[in-house]
């Protein structure tokens, strides 16, 4: 037979073969068993072979007759093994994010919010007051879960100034100054104040004045202080012009948290009216030419000590108080310069805490006062001794009342046995309410002992009590009302005056350092002594500069 039909038979026997293996494997071609592997390859090998065709061939790792077959080393030669569904991971895997887009301005970083975990640590680091433990032995932070992205920074609002129309100062270091200047003009229908018997002419008159507010801002010590001062110009009657002045000053020196050195100044220039009862001439022909002039300089020094909520004030005071000659009519003068005097005392306080809100105190002063003569140019010695022992307490009641009050008891004894006491109740009180942002009441009262050359006449005691009314009608626009009562009681002599005055003031603020000011005043006098009254009338018209 040709080679090449041999070669196909031998091939069709092999395949013949094979099929007739795997139609007499054990589970329809499964994998082998260990029990049924080796009888199964024993039966093969036992079967004959056919007639013409090819031996049986075996693989090279197929057991030998009588040895059992392993699972991992069977061979397979029927259907695939079905693969079995496993369950799918929990958490998923997440699908890696593409590479990301890198443009030419990247975006910042994100920011963890203000309330997180991350942020809150940022913050600790910046007053941190521990050492921080090991890194390595701390557990990490948790992370970030909620950030976003940083935000464009804006400048912040403007704020609101509550009197955007009040002057700023001009800073010295660390204290402010509040200098001012004012020019006004108006009408006067009495400028001496005068009793209607004299006929008193009125007068169109100029009055400049200016000063100064000093205000220290420092972490220790304290200056505080206001000068002003003033001149009126009457155009008609020139002998009516005057100036007037007043200031004080108030420092605090610390040397220790509880001790401090206090220092106070003060001054006073006012003008005596030419129908007061201390200089009329007693003839009715004769009367006062001029303003006889007033000034007053005073100061006091001191320490403060602090015992927990108590503390204790010891101070000295000075004060000197010059009086200008009367003129009159007839060519004469009244020698009042040599009634100027000294007075040397001392002053005492204590006061204590009972609440930030409540401090009473307890305060009493004694001096001396000594004239330049001792004899006044009606023949008395003037020379004195007084004392003032008073109570109070100063305020604070939910910020709307502030301020401080106080009532005692004052007595001068004079050198001249035929001078009685000045004596009386004394009662001071300095009151702000203020019910809004909009509005302010002011109320004050004073109780003096005044020195006087009249006749007879110990001393003046002078009681005072004036309000002031302040509205803002806008924030550029105020209004004030003002009102003034006043008593003077000449002891030993039978003199009382009583008089007042009543005013409104608009004001408009044109800038901080601009402002129209506009007033009326009305005053009143009712005397006891003879052509002493007067009534006055006053119109005034101003500019106002500061800064």
């Amino acid at each position: 037979m040709p080679s090449g039909s041999r070669r196909s038979r031998v091939a069709f026997a092999a395949l013949c073969a094979a099929a007739t293996a795997f139609a007499t494997s054990p589970a329809g071609g499964q994998a082998l068993t260990k029990s049924g592997a080796g009888a199964s390859l024993a039966g093969r090998a036992a079967r004959p072979a056919l007639r013409g065709s090819m031996p049986e061939l075996l693989p090279e790792d197929a057991p030998i007759e009588g040895q059992a077959a392993s699972e991992n080393t069977a061979a397979n030669y029927g259907a695939p093994i079905k693969r079995q569904r496993l369950p799918k991971p929990y958490p998923p895997k997440r699908t890696p994010y593409p590479q990301p887009f890198s443009p030419k301005n990247p975006l910042s970083a994100l920011e963890p919010y203000k309330s997180s975990y991350v942020a809150r640590q940022q913050a600790m680091r910046l007053r941190r007051t521990v050492t921080p433990p090991d890194p390595q032995l701390a557990p990490p932070p948790p992370p970030v879960t909620v950030a976003a992205e940083p935000t464009i920074r804006t400048k912040p609002k403007p704020k609101v100034e509550l009197n955007p129309y009040d002057p700023l100062g001009v800073p010295v270091g660390s204290t402010l100054v509040f200098p001012y200047a004012q020019g006004s003009g108006g009408y006067d229908d009495n400028p001496n104040r005068l009793d209607s018997t004299y006929n008193p002419r009125g007068s169109a008159f100029f009055r400049g004045e200016g000063g100064v507010r000093v205000k220290s801002n420092w972490a220790r010590h304290s200056l505080d202080g206001e000068l002003r001062g003033g001149y009126s110009e009457y155009f008609d009657v020139p002998r009516a012009n005057r100036p007037d002045a007043q200031g004080q000053l108030t420092a605090r020196y610390d040397l220790t948290r509880d001790t401090a050195l206090d220092l106070r100044g003060r001054l006073q220039l006012d003008t005596q009216r030419p129908g007061a009862p201390a200089i009329q001439p007693g003839q009715a022909s004769v009367y006062v030419v001029n303003r006889p002039i007033i000034l007053g300089v005073g100061t006091q020094a001191g320490v403060t000590q602090k015992f927990g909520r108590l503390d204790v004030s010891l101070r000295g005071t000075y004060d000197r108080v010059w009086y200008q000659d009367a003129q009159y009519s007839n060519g004469t003068a009244l020698n009042l310069a040599s009634t100027s005097y000294n007075d040397f005392g001392g002053l005492l306080r204590a006061s204590y805490e009972l609440t930030p809100d409540l401090k009473p105190f307890v305060e009493g002063t004694f001096d001396k006062r000594i004239h330049d003569s001792p004899v006044d140019p009606n023949g008395f010695y003037r020379d004195n001794t007084g004392y003032v022992i008073r109570g109070g307490a100063a305020l604070n009641l939910t910020e709307l009342l502030t301020g401080e009050i106080s009532g005692g008891y004052g007595r001068r004894d004079y050198d001249d046995r035929r001078l009685a006491p000045l004596r009386g109740p004394v009662i001071d009180a300095a009151l702000v309410y203020t019910p809004s942002a909009l509005t302010t009441l002011t109320l004050r009262g004073s109780t003096s002992m005044v020195e006087t050359t009249l006749a007879y006449a110990s001393g003046v005691l002078t009681r005072s009590v004036t309000a002031t009314l302040s509205h803002d009608l806008m924030r550029n626009l105020n209004v004030t009302f003002t009102g003034a009562y006043f008593n003077n009681n000449y002891q030993g002599a039978d003199v009382r005056e009583r008089g007042g005055s009543a005013g409104v003031r608009l004001e408009y603020k044109v800038t901080r350092s601009i402002s129209l000011r506009g007033s009326y005043t009305h005053e009143r006098l009712d005397s006891s002594y003879p052509n002493a009254d007067y009534t006055a009338n006053v119109y005034l018209v101003g500019l106002r500069f500061q800064l």
